[in-house]
């Protein structure tokens, strides 16, 4: 069992880092949905102000649909916050994670996670002068203390 969730963290913790460099978009894109959400004219433009009846019972078709549209914009502008504190956050981890990581090891995950061509092993062991057996061994040993890191 504690050989799986090592295996799992393995595969997340790569997966994270090869998505790293989308993490900025994707909380710029939530930051102009919020925006877009909270903005919207057709939400904003009815008054609320002239509720009169003899019960104080909303009858109005309209009124009530606004206000279910009102409230289901709330819970997507909540859910979109969250989304955005969660993409914030991991990307805070991830960032303090590479500071510990030595000059040799930053490249070869620059090389492997965040170059927009896949580099093969072969190719990273040359750049960084090592050979692909000693680079796949090293990303094992960087991967496990990112994982340990970013998913404690």
């Amino acid at each position: 069992m504690e050989v799986q969730m090592e295996d799992n963290n393995f595969k997340k913790t790569e997966y994270t880092l090869y998505n790293y460099k989308s993490l900025d978009t994707k909380i710029k894109n939530i930051d102009i949905d919020i925006d877009n959400l909270e903005n919207d004219i057709t939400v904003n433009a009815i008054s609320y102000e002239e509720r009169s009846s003899p019960t104080n019972a909303f009858s109005s078709v309209v009124e009530n649909e606004v206000i279910k549209r009102e409230e289901k914009t709330a819970d997507k502008i909540q859910a979109l916050k969250y989304k955005r504190k969660y993409n914030l956050n991991l990307k805070t981890k991830i960032d303090g994670a590479l500071e510990q990581l030595t000059s040799d090891e930053f490249k070869l995950v620059e090389l492997r996670y965040f170059s927009k061509d896949k580099k093969t092993w072969i190719e990273i062991g040359l750049t960084l002068g090592f050979d692909k057996d000693y680079c796949t061994k090293l990303r094992n040993k960087i991967i496990e203390r990112l994982s340990d890191l970013i998913y404690p």
